[in-house]
C-alpha cells in the first residue's frame, strides 16, 4: 500500500524513491565515514603545501631556523602571520603556525613514520610533545587505537604531566648573574642554534639603525670584558 507521499508522488507524475523514507544507517555511516576522509585527506595536503611553500620562500628550507621562538628572526613572515584572518589570508595565525611546524616536525624527527601517517589534526595535536621517542609513541597508539583527537590530547596531557613529575626537584637556584648571562646568550642564538643574527637581519637596518646597534654593540663588549676580568680573578 503506497503511503501519502508515494501517493501525491504518483499523482504528479514523478518517479517514485523507494528508499526515500527509509533510513539506511549502514549508507549514513560509510558516508559519514568516507567525507570525512575526503575532508582529512584535503585538509592534509592543503596544510602540508602551505607549510612547504612558507619553510621555502621564508626560511630558505632551513627547519632549525623555522623553529626558531626568535620573534625577528623575519619581517616578511611577521608581515605575513599578521595580515592573518583578513580577506587577504583567510585563514587563523594559529592555523599558519601549526602547518609550519608540523612540516618542520616531518623533517626533524629521525624517526617518524607513524606520526606522518596521521591526520594532520592528530599531527597538530602532538606538537606539545617534544621528545621524539614519545612523539613517535604516542602516533603509533594512536593508530592502533584509532583515537580521536580528543582522545589523543588527554593522552598528551598525560605524558606532559608525567614530564614534570619526573623533573630533579631541589635544585639549587641560579645566580642572577648566571641566569642574565643565559638570558643574553639566547638574545644573540636562535634557539639554541648557535648561529648569531642573520645577515639578512643586518640588511635591513638603515645607517641610522646601523649606528646605533654598532655603539649599543661596543658598550656591550666593553661591559662583557669588564665582567669577564672579576669572574676569573673570583
Amino acid at each position: 500500500m503506497a503511503t501519502k507521499a508515494q501517493a501525491k508522488t504518483e499523482e504528479e507524475g514523478k518517479p517514485v524513491n523507494p528508499v526515500a523514507e527509509k533510513e539506511d544507517k549502514g549508507l549514513v555511516e560509510e558516508a559519514a565515514e568516507h567525507i570525512t576522509k575526503i575532508l582529512a585527506e584535503t585538509t592534509y595536503r592543503g596544510a602540508t603545501e602551505i607549510g612547504e611553500y612558507v619553510l621555502k620562500h621564508f626560511f630558505n628550507d632551513d627547519a632549525e631556523l623555522a623553529q626558531s621562538r626568535d620573534p625577528y628572526k623575519n619581517a616578511s613572515y611577521r608581515s605575513l602571520t599578521e595580515k592573518c584572518e583578513t580577506q587577504q589570508l583567510p585563514i587563523s595565525r594559529t592555523t599558519l603556525y601549526n602547518a609550519v611546524a608540523v612540516v618542520v616536525r616531518q623533517r626533524t624527527l629521525p624517526d617518524a613514520k607513524a606520526y606522518k601517517q596521521l591526520p594532520q589534526s592528530h599531527q597538530v595535536t602532538l606538537l606539545p610533545v617534544k621528545e621524539p621517542a614519545k612523539v613517535e609513541t604516542l602516533a603509533e597508539k594512536a593508530m592502533e587505537k584509532k583515537l580521536s583527537v580528543r582522545q589523543l590530547k588527554a593522552e598528551v596531557k598525560k605524558v606532559i604531566a608525567k614530564a614534570r613529575e619526573d623533573e630533579p626537584r631541589g635544585r639549587k637556584p641560579l645566580p642572577v648573574i648566571v641566569k642574565t648571562l643565559n638570558g643574553s646568550v639566547k638574545l644573540f642564538t636562535l634557539d639554541g642554534s648557535r648561529r648569531s643574527f642573520t645577515k639578512t637581519m643586518v640588511e635591513e637596518l638603515d645607517e641610522d639603525q646601523a649606528k646605533l646597534a654598532r655603539k649599543a654593540a661596543e658598550k656591550l663588549i666593553t661591559q662583557l670584558q669588564d665582567l669577564l676580568a672579576k669572574l676569573k680573578k673570583a
